[in-house]
């Protein structure tokens, strides 16, 4: 896959939560790498969830809305609705 991104992601391995369906849905995963635009999340099965959520990343302050861009077996790229502050 080549690389389309401007501003390159940062390598974590860190937990994450996914949160939908109005907070009464939640799925683990972990965050593989991030920056301030989106990330790449590795999940059991991440077509089970919606096209928009939010994701939290563990140490990394408050949740944030995002959506799916692409999935690939067990991973998926999910691009922030709004930059970090």
């Amino acid at each position: 896959m080549t690389e389309q991104r401007t501003i390159p992601r940062q390598r974590r391995l860190k937990e994450g939560r996914i949160v939908f369906n109005d907070s009464k849905s939640l799925m683990s995963c972990i965050v593989r790498d991030a920056n301030e635009h989106g990330a790449r999340v590795k999940i059991g099965e991440p077509y089970l969830l919606p096209h928009d959520f939010e994701l939290t990343i563990r140490g990394e302050g408050p949740g944030r809305r995002a959506e799916r861009v692409w999935i690939k077996d067990t991973e998926m790229g999910v691009k922030f609705k709004i930059a970090f502050a």
